[in-house]
């Protein structure tokens, strides 16, 4: 079976980083494996595996790919096309109309449409609800990486989640472990003397920084040995929002905007506890990746993943979108009554976000749908 994965770039995202855990899980399998980029640039492409074809369309925008994207598909024939990210997703549904091809065409979905819609960021992003509407319905296959997911993008495409196959996000590789043990120089994380919490992610609006700093100034006034380091570039805009509340709450001694760090898996190793105060996900990878780790979690009860992921409360605490004071009193209250955690439990929870697992889910499916394109 030849298999061709879409996405436009390689920058640092959780949709990236599980289609690439993908496309190197099938090439070591054996199979062909082609790996269709917009345009082959970002930090990730040196964690492409050697085995899989990289294609390069060499298109300078996602919408100027269509045609190009088409003729690669007549020319190499792939059985199967997963696509991942809204604007791939409309690419590719476009392509494979246009292709003279019968390939079978997988839209992965990966964020809660229903919520990320809510507000258009562009006027092109506008027009993406009823583009995604008309064109989605043709795909031959959904993968969905929550229940949540599936529900809440089911219900926003109109197309039946009953028909949207659920697998969570491979986030379980072998190099999480042995990077969280590579050494890194902080002094917060170097002195026992404070409780540092971190939070790892993209700075944009899903991730509702804000709300996280004003938790925890309240945190801090009680205990002034608490610290916070966030992990992750973004908006401009945003960050300088982040900017004036961290002097606005005096907290410039007690927070760090870290920016983007390489290997954010040896912070979450060393840090008290991780901090996830996000509006909505698709799934929440940080949270299976901390969990992995040890490292205790508190998350919002946002759509999509976190409630999943934390088997409704039980591997780690959920508080409500936007509440500041809610979120404090949930970190006040692990630091201070420090619950026992049942690793044994949360790593048999978390064997379904194995690589190994996800892959064979995924070529089931493929092989089922490519089986049926054939009857």
């Amino acid at each position: 079976m030849h298999i061709a994965f879409f996405i436009p770039v390689l920058t640092i995202g959780g949709a990236e980083k599980v289609i690439i855990a993908l496309a190197n899980g099938f090439a070591e399998k054996g199979y062909k494996v082609d790996l269709v980029l917009v345009n082959k640039k970002g930090p990730l492409l040196s964690s492409v595996s050697s085995k899989v074809h990289i294609v390069d369309l060499g298109a300078s925008k996602t919408f100027l790919s269509i045609r190009k994207l088409r003729r690669y598909l007549d020319t190499a024939k792939p059985q199967v096309l997963l696509s991942a990210l809204d604007n791939a997703n409309i690419v590719a549904s476009m392509a494979v109309r246009l292709a003279a091809t019968k390939t079978c065409h997988i839209i992965s979905l990966h964020t809660n449409l229903k919520l990320s819609h809510k507000k258009a960021r562009t006027s092109m992003h506008r027009l993406y609800p009823s583009i995604m509407r008309r064109l989605f319905p043709a795909a031959t296959g959904y993968i969905a990486v929550s229940k949540c997911v599936a529900k809440e993008s089911g219900e926003f495409l109109h197309i039946p989640s009953k028909i949207i196959d659920v697998i969570y996000n491979p986030v379980i590789q072998d190099e999480i472990k042995s990077k969280a043990e590579e050494p890194i120089s902080h002094p917060w994380l170097e002195d026992d003397r404070y409780f540092t919490m971190v939070a790892v992610g993209r700075i944009f609006e899903a991730k509702d920084y804000p709300t996280l700093l004003y938790a925890f100034s309240k945190v801090n006034a009680s205990i002034p040995e608490t610290r916070l380091i966030i992990l992750g570039d973004g908006k401009l805009e945003i960050k300088e929002e982040m900017t004036r509340i961290i002097h606005q709450e005096k907290l410039e001694h007690a927070v760090e905007l870290h920016g983007f760090a390489h290997n954010p898996y040896a912070f979450i190793e060393k840090s008290s506890l991780l901090v996830l105060s996000s509006s909505w996900e698709g799934f929440g990878n940080v949270l299976v990746e901390a969990l992995h780790l040890g490292t205790p979690v508190i998350s919002t009860d946002c759509k999509c993943g976190p409630r999943e992921i934390l088997k409704n409360g039980e591997l780690g605490s959920l508080v409500s979108v936007g509440d500041r004071d809610g979120l404090a009193k949930a970190i006040l209250k692990h630091i201070t009554q420090k619950p026992k955690i049942d690793q044994k439990a949360i790593d048999f929870h978390l064997q379904q976000m194995e690589v190994g697992y996800v892959i064979d889910r995924y070529e089931e499916i493929f092989l089922r749908l490519v089986e049926d394109r054939k009857g």
